[in-house]
């Protein structure tokens, strides 16, 4: 069993983000989670991709104040700090080659790569051991990928908080 007590950045894919604001499995789970702990972090292109989300599933008629509260929040949960933005610059020819090439060989979109590259080398990959950086996903593709470059994952679409993220 892993010591539970190392400081974990905790980095959130559009999937788990997105269950803070839509009802869907695992929703009250992770919500549970987020309101009673720090150190969440994501990438710009995730921020902006759960924007596109809560656009597909609540901009519309009588939806659209939810959709419109949901977009405030996340930027607030931004600004305030809850979940911390890395920018990971794409236009920098060797990070695209790399991002692109962890999103073929693991058969996940171009955002869902740069999560995996973030965790790896992005500004807490150098974080090692109980404090490496975990991801949290409701996408089985994105675990897998995850796992395979031995990333501690919690899909919390399928199972309880697992006992090594306890802070």
């Amino acid at each position: 069993m892993e010591n539970s007590h190392g400081i974990k950045i905790k980095y959130l894919d559009t999937s788990s983000i997105a269950k803070l604001y839509l009802q869907e499995d695992g929703s009250s789970r992770f919500r549970t989670y987020f309101g009673t702990h720090t150190n969440f972090c994501t990438v710009h292109m995730t921020f902006y991709e759960t924007m596109n989300v809560l656009k597909s599933r609540l901009f519309s008629g009588s939806k659209k104040d939810k959709y419109y509260d949901a977009v405030e929040d996340l930027a607030i949960q931004g600004w305030g700090g809850k979940i911390e933005l890395e920018l990971i610059d794409l236009s920098k020819r060797e990070v695209f080659k790399e991002v692109s090439k962890l999103a073929s060989e693991n058969n996940v979109d171009v955002a869902d790569a740069v999560q995996i590259y973030a965790i790896l080398k992005g500004k807490y990959g150098h974080w090692s051991q109980d404090s490496a950086s975990v991801l949290i996903t409701a996408d089985g593709q994105q675990e897998k990928a995850a796992e395979k470059y031995g990333i501690r994952v919690w899909n919390c679409r399928t199972i309880e908080k697992p006992e090594w993220l306890n802070n």
